[in-house]
């Protein structure tokens, strides 16, 4: 697994928004770093720069030709479930937290989750990555919090002392985003137990059924035979967002 401590940076951001600005504000990247926020050094500025290009720009370009047009032309807040999957793909441990400690909350139908349970899960992975090996009590302490805090900024808790599950119900241009995300995250032709469906906060039975729902007929292509399925967009990654608006 590949650890770095963009989980504790990207949770660390004095302004969310910060993450618009640095992918998609390039003309601003030669101002004063006293011009972003209340960043104080460009040291700084630089750090959280590096944090948010690993975590929001992938390697695989069909992704970002997928969610970046988003971005640029929505608000964060607009963005936050889009986000969430971007930081999931890029950031091997979060992904891993995600797995382990976010939804088996969230589909057990628990409210609270607790920082114990994700201190819990990077005390016994670190007993198998040498990354976290090198780690201390309060690093990984610190990355627990960072962790819960960036799933509050993405939207998916709520509470300041506990934190508590929202529940997600995606809205018809997210669900089809989300397909669109799984033709890429998942190499397999075959989506049926894919381990990102989880991420389209449905079971797999009524994923299936939403996936079939006739509204989405235009903009995937679907083949199904109850143990295989097959999606395949019609329109280009990058085509999507502007196809979307002008429906």
């Amino acid at each position: 697994m590949q650890i770095n401590s963009n989980i504790n940076i990207i949770g660390g951001l004095p302004e969310f928004n910060l993450i618009k600005t640095f992918l998609i504000k390039t003309e601003l990247q030669e101002i004063s770093h006293v011009e972003y926020s209340d960043i104080r050094t460009l040291k700084s500025v630089n750090r959280f720069k590096k944090a948010i290009t690993e975590s929001f720009i992938s390697t695989n370009e069909n992704l970002n030709h997928l969610v970046l047009p988003f971005i640029e032309k929505q608000s964060i807040e607009e963005n936050s479930y889009l986000l969430f999957l971007l930081f999931s793909f890029n950031n091997e441990l979060f992904s891993y937290l995600n797995n382990q400690v976010f939804f088996p909350v969230y589909y057990s139908g628990r409210k609270i989750i607790k920082k114990e349970e994700v201190i819990a899960c990077l005390v016994e992975l670190q007993k198998t990555e040498d990354t976290l090996k090198s780690w201390s009590e309060s690093t990984i302490t610190t990355t627990a919090s960072k962790y819960l805090t960036l799933l509050k900024k993405f939207e998916l808790l709520s509470g300041v002392q506990k934190k508590e599950i929202v529940y997600k119900n995606l809205s018809s241009e997210e669900f089809l985003v989300f397909a669109y995300f799984l033709t890429i995250a998942e190499e397999n032709t075959n989506k049926i137990n894919s381990d990102w469906i989880k991420y389209s906060f449905y079971e797999q039975e009524f994923f299936v059924e939403k996936v079939l729902n006739k509204q989405f007929i235009q903009y995937v292509e679907i083949q199904y035979n109850g143990d295989s399925l097959k999606i395949n967009p019609t329109i280009n990654y990058d085509q999507l967002y502007e196809i979307l608006k002008s429906a």
